[in-house]
Parts: C-alpha cells; structure tokens; sequence
C-alpha cells in the first residue's frame, strides 16, 4: 500500500521536510503500519489539525477499525504509538543526528512536537549598517523581527525545561497527599493542560479592546480593527497561525507533571490556540492565565466572583470583585507590568461544562503573577494551608471554589503569593 502524503505547496516546510526523510529510512521502510501512522499524525499536526488527533480517529483512519470501536477494549493506537515513540528516539540519536528539527511525541499525548535541535549562533559583520529611515513598512519588519527572536528565545527555554523534566519529576515529591490533584488526574476522563497565548495579549492591543472567544476562534483579527495601519493589519492577519506560549507556563507544567508523573498517561498539552470546545465538555482541565492572555476563561466566568479585566488607559490588568464582602475592595488594581508593587491572581476550582469532570483555573493580572500562583499551589507547604481552609469550611471535602492571591512584585518579578480572600462555590 502506498502511504505517501503529499501536502499542499503553502503547507510545505522544514517540518514536512524532515517527516518525509524519517518515514523514507531504513528502519522505517521495514515497517510500514508505523510510517504510516508517522505521516498521518505529522501531517495532521503541521496543518493545526489537531482534533483529529484522537486514539479513535486514529484507530479509525490508521489502523481501519470501525467508528464505533472502543479504545477501552482495543488498545492498538497505544501500543503503536508507543513503538513509533521509540522508534523516533532510534533514529533521532543515529541515522538523523545531523537533522535540524527533532520529533517528539510526549507521553500521554498523540500530538507531535517538532523540536529544534540547536539554534545555530549567526556572526555578525562589524560595518556598520548605513541607517534605514522608519516607514511603516520597516516598523512592521522590526516588530516581526522582535516576535521571531522572541519565539527563538522560548524555542530554546522550551528545549531546555523539556530536557529538565525527569530531574524536576525527581525531585517532587510523588506521594503528595493533596486531595486536589487525584480530581484532576484520574483513569476515567482525560487530562487538558491548556497554556495561554501569548500573541492573544498582542492582538488586543492593536486592536485596543477585548477580543471574545468568539472571535478568537474566528480567527480573522483583521476584521476586528479595518482602520489598522499596514503595518499592524499585516500583524492581525498572520497572528492566527502564530502559537506561542510563555515559558512561565512552560515551567508551570514541569511542576504539575512532577506532582503526577504517575497519571500522565492521559494528559494532552495543548495551546489555547488548539484547544477544542469539546475538551471543555468531558474531560479535566488545567487552565492557565486569565482572559486577557487564554480565552477559554471565558466559558467559567459566569460562576466566579473574581473577574480579569483590563483598564486600557492605564495599561493595567485588574481583578473585579463582583460581590463584595463588608470591607472588601471592588476591585484589586496591582502594580503596572514591570514596576514594583502588588500583583493579583486567582486559583479557581469549577465543573467542567457538563460537570463530568473537573476544572483548576490558575490565572494572574501578568504571567508573573500566574507562575507565583502556579507555584503556591504545586508546593504542598504552601498548598496545605489553602486545601485544608477548605476541608474545614466544607466538613472535610474539597469542594469548588475560588481564592484571591496578592503576591509582591520586584521590578516587574512576582514573589511569593498569599491568600486575601477564599469563596466556596456551588457544588453539582
């Protein structure tokens, strides 16, 4: 059977590149379910089709079972996926040492991840360049130019943390006796760890409003802003296809994957940007950052009382206080992004939407204040005194709720958290 692919001319990169030289290797020419299997989830991946990357299509579109086939009974797709895992670590340490990029598919997941495998240093000439007056044309290329060196900068952190992983696992403590993370990471649903979008941030300032998750996942910004320079409606127009995230999040899920190592094997990680509507309806959550920076926030707001906002005057995010307690504030304004001060965040633990499952929302007022909160929470010292207010409120089950954090900010780097205010929400 001929399992070649053959991707549309746009589609074409150095990705696809190295997926083809990898399925037409020696190992992989001698098995050809896992080439086949290597260029259906590779091509699926390049074209952002991650929703078809589920042990059932797969078993249904790989391996020709029936739609209606069970995973449960059936573990085909496991078992493959975890030979074509190993198989990639075969070739990626001997006959594809030299290849620029690396494909990993994590544990847990059937996404691959396609990895540089170094950033080649780029000598500079010492001339220096004549000066190049600043047309919007020329602003457009320093900011593309900016974005592109920043996603380098996370593309190498991103590598490293990812080579961390197993120490950092190591390193935590496997038996933590909190009640919270065995409703997050259990064998009957499937675990989203879903990381904010960094260019979502952008965009909205561009655009200088808040963009809906409607319109987030419409994914034409350049509607959104018409009177946009060129500049700017170039940058509206590419951002959909952009999926960065902060290495803040990055190092946030190494502690969560070192508080569960032993349950990550139905755990995806996944970019708001490729997140699904459906993952929100039937399986676990972890969601990381608030609206401003992950929209699926959006979707818990109705039931919380903490609410992001942002003041576009001023440039600040802040958090409202919906229902205010005798005494409390309405709203907790921290420091502007970079000063020194106070910065807030919350840690929220809702249904997901058909409340089959569960959802912990870990978001602050910047990407500092979330990591703080990420680290308040996954540090069972600090932890405990949280989960066990809440045992007590609650006659000894962890029920749903949400907690105000204020954590002090360093030029523009959060320190540790502590808990301002704690409100129980409703149950099922």
């Amino acid at each position: 059977m001929d399992t070649s692919i053959t991707l549309a001319p746009a589609a074409v990169d150095v990705r696809w590149e190295v997926v083809q030289r990898v399925a037409g290797s020696i190992a992989f020419q001698r098995s050809p379910r896992l080439r086949e299997l290597l260029l259906y989830i590779c091509e699926r991946a390049i074209q952002n089709r991650n929703q078809e990357l589920r042990e059932q299509q797969i078993g249904c579109g790989v391996f020709g079972r029936k739609p209606d086939y069970s995973p449960g009974d059936d573990n085909i797709v496991r078992v493959e996926v975890r030979h074509l895992r190993r198989r990639l670590e075969e070739y990626f340490s001997g006959e594809g040492k030299n290849e620029p990029v690396v494909i990993v598919i994590p544990k847990g997941a059937y996404v691959p991840v396609f990895e540089p495998r170094e950033i080649a240093a780029v000598e500079v000439e010492a001339e220096k360049p004549a000066p190049v007056p600043v047309t919007p044309e020329s602003k457009f290329g320093w900011q593309a130019a900016a974005i592109v060196i920043l996603a380098l900068a996370c593309i190498v952190l991103f590598v490293q943390n990812r080579q961390a992983v197993h120490s950092v696992a190591a390193a935590a403590n496997p038996a933590d006796p909190s009640p919270l993370w065995p409703l997050l990471f259990d064998r009957d649903h499937e675990t989203f760890v879903v990381c904010a979008d960094s260019s979502f941030v952008v965009i909205q300032n561009l655009v200088h409003r808040p963009i809906s998750l409607e319109e987030y996942l419409s994914n034409d910004y350049a509607a959104l802003e018409p009177k946009a320079t060129a500049a700017d409606a170039a940058i509206l127009r590419m951002a959909p296809h952009w999926n960065f995230t902060d290495i803040a999040d990055v190092r946030l899920v190494q502690r969560i994957y070192g508080l569960n190592a032993g349950r990550w094997d139905k755990v995806q990680i996944r970019s708001a940007r490729t997140a699904q509507l459906q993952d929100f309806k039937n399986g676990n959550i972890i969601l990381l950052g608030s609206r401003r920076s992950n929209p699926w926030n959006r979707l818990f707001e109705p039931t919380l009382n903490y609410q992001f906002d942002y003041d576009q005057t001023a440039r600040t995010a802040f958090i409202r206080n919906r229902n205010p307690l005798p005494g409390e504030p309405t709203e907790y304004r921290g420091a502007p992004l970079g000063a020194s001060g106070d910065t807030y965040s919350t840690i929220a633990l809702v249904p997901n939407l058909r409340h089959t499952g569960n959802v912990l929302i870990v978001a602050g007022t910047s990407g500092e204040g979330t990591e703080t909160t990420g680290e308040f929470i996954t540090n069972s010292k600090t932890a405990s005194g949280l989960i066990r207010t809440l045992l007590e409120r609650n006659h000894g089950k962890l029920p749903y709720f949400e907690a105000l954090l204020k954590s002090g900010a360093l030029a523009g780097v959060a320190t540790n958290a502590e808990i301002v205010a704690i409100r129980l929400l409703p149950g099922e």
